[in-house]
């Protein structure tokens, strides 16, 4: 029987960056990967831009950035480890330390002892609730196969409607792999009310939503899928409780994933609350000589402390570190994850980091929110972009608990500096104080950040820009000037309901209000919404809220 000092089950993220950063710390060590797939250390997160045609050649996603690619050979010969792809770890001894590897191309079986083992086995497609008809028209989207099958069909002009099962991240992502380069119509289905539904809000989710309407995506939200067959013709046919089934060229399963557990628990290490492997704040499992990391494991949240599972490519070559560390005796810790993301939809982009407003007061947290429309960079710059921004926070101490950013500016900026403001347990004041780097190409003067932290220190009630039949009760103020007003106008069902009051003509023509019914104030995109309310404030108006966001964030 072989014996390497440290064996590693997983070669697609977190174990190539174990294996790697061993090697690096202990040449001395002899280190040997075992992978399922014939790839490895492929960017899966890539996938769907692979599919899109955005990334040209798959080579793209196993190459080195000098164009070396990424396989056993080059793992050995520059990176110091060996790699043995095609190799299907079924059983590991933890008393006699070995594991049993089923050669998937010769059907042999050998065993491999080892000091340390590291597990990284990843995540599996979700299995859908509902029956299902074996197609090759008919995929889930998280394995190489996926993407590079569904690229041919397009390329040949195969597909000519789509449909996509989940509105989650691939599921968002797929519709532009779709509909964006090939022009295929596409129907995007989500049985939750709102599309990401776990990690977004409905107001932030309804405006990307409606990037991709504009992008004539079809998006049924609320909509349960009964089950998938196929036709004469073996096209898939999509049954939707409510709805009129819906033939397509290809569908897509965007269920989600979990984590694959099966040799973890076969072998008797603990699994968490969220069905991945438990791990201590090292990385170790419930045997002391067994790591893992990657999509396989349970995370603990920064915020409210809870277990908590995201399959992201950043946190598992993070985890790779951090096992490596500790392996090798430099004592490195992980101290759980803000759950931060970006997507692009389209010219939307969509983000967020820490709790959104749902999740806060899951976890019994007392929240409020405020939300803005700002602009990346001065508007007088002229690739000055928009986005709309949710900042959560906690009602009682003040403590920032999460932000969310939707919009075609630049997002990435924001999501990254609030996840090291939450790392540090910013308050509003934290946010104020924030020193951001300044230049109009850039930044305004002041980030968007700091105008959120203000607005939540003003002591108004600023209400969501998702419109509902609640703001019935209330007489609308719109403080844009006329000419805008009259050229970006309120729905017709609005109209009736909202006056129109420009803001430098508000003192003056204050008196035309009504002193005894709540008022909520709306401009284009919050900022003279807010000097509107001082004013009637000043003026004796009590019951005075603003609408976030303004107009463009209802209506965008």
């Amino acid at each position: 029987m072989e014996k390497s000092d440290v064996v590693i089950i997983g070669g697609v993220a977190a174990g190539p960056k174990t294996a790697a950063t061993l090697a690096r710390r202990n040449g001395a060590l002899s280190i040997t990967l075992f992978q399922k797939e014939d790839l490895l250390s492929y960017g899966s997160c890539g996938l769907p831009y692979f599919a899109s045609g955005d990334i040209e050649s798959f080579n793209g996603l196993v190459e080195t950035s000098y164009g070396i690619a990424r396989d056993a050979d080059f793992f050995e010969n520059i990176k110091g480890f060996k790699a043995v792809t095609g190799a299907e770890v079924i059983e590991i001894n933890r008393d006699e330390k070995y594991i049993i590897i089923k050669m998937l191309k010769s059907g042999e079986t050998i065993k491999h002892g080892y000091d340390k083992l590291v597990i990284a086995t990843g995540a599996n497609a979700i299995k859908p609730p509902f029956p299902v008809a074996e197609s090759s028209k008919i995929s889930s989207f998280t394995r190489p196969d996926d993407a590079i099958a569904f690229r041919k069909a397009a390329q040949t002009g195969q597909v000519g409607k789509v449909v996509i099962i989940g509105g989650g991240f691939i599921g968002c992502e797929m519709t532009e792999a779709c509909a964006g380069l090939w022009g295929i119509e596409t129907v995007l289905i989500e049985r939750e009310n709102q599309i990401m539904p776990f990690v977004l809000d409905k107001e932030m989710a309804e405006i990307a939503k409606r990037e991709m309407t504009r992008q004539d995506i079809k998006v049924l939200t609320g909509a349960e899928v009964q089950k998938v067959e196929l036709d004469s013709d073996n096209n898939p046919v999509v049954y939707i409780d409510g709805h009129a089934p819906i033939t397509a060229d290809y569908v897509f399963l965007c269920l989600g994933v979990k984590p694959e557990v099966t040799l973890a628990k076969n072998t008797g290490l603990t699994i968490g609350k969220t069905g991945a492997i438990a791990v201590n704040s090292h990385l170790q499992t419930s045997d002391d000589n067994i790591y893992a990391g990657g999509d396989c494991i349970e995370n603990k949240n920064k915020i409210t402390g809870q277990p908590f599972f995201i399959p992201m490519g950043s946190l598992a070559n993070r985890h790779g570190r951090v096992i490596a560390e500790n392996i090798t005796g430099n004592k490195a810790e992980f101290s759980g994850v803000l759950g931060a993301f970006l997507v692009k939809v389209f010219d939307t982009n969509v983000g967020a980091v820490g709790l959104s407003q749902m999740s806060a007061e899951k976890a019994g947290l007392k929240t409020n929110a405020v939300w803005g429309t700002f602009p990346d960079k001065p508007d007088y710059y002229p690739e000055s972009q928009v986005f709309v921004l949710k900042l959560i926070y906690d009602a009682d101490t003040k403590r920032v608990l999460g932000l969310q950013a939707v919009g075609a500016g630049d997002i990435c900026r924001r999501i990254d500096s609030m996840s090291a403001l939450l790392q540090q347990n910013a308050t509003l004041d934290t946010l104020i104080d924030f020193e951001h780097g300044y230049a109009p190409p850039y930044s305004d003067a002041l980030d968007p950040l700091h105008h959120l932290a203000a607005m939540a220190k003003s002591g108004f009630d600023f209400i969501s820009p998702l419109t509902n039949d609640e703001k019935d009760a209330y007489l609308w103020l719109d403080v844009r000037e006329t000419s805008e007003f009259e050229e970006a106008a309120w729905p017709d069902e609005m109209k009736n309901r909202i006056k129109n009051i420009p803001l430098g003509k508000l003192r003056s023509r204050a008196k035309e209000l009504d002193t005894g019914r709540p008022i909520l104030v709306t401009c284009m995109r919050g900022l003279r919404s807010y000097q509107a309310a001082v004013i009637l404030k000043q003026s004796g108006f009590d019951n005075v809220h603003i609408l976030s966001g303004g107009f463009e964030a209802s209506q965008q």
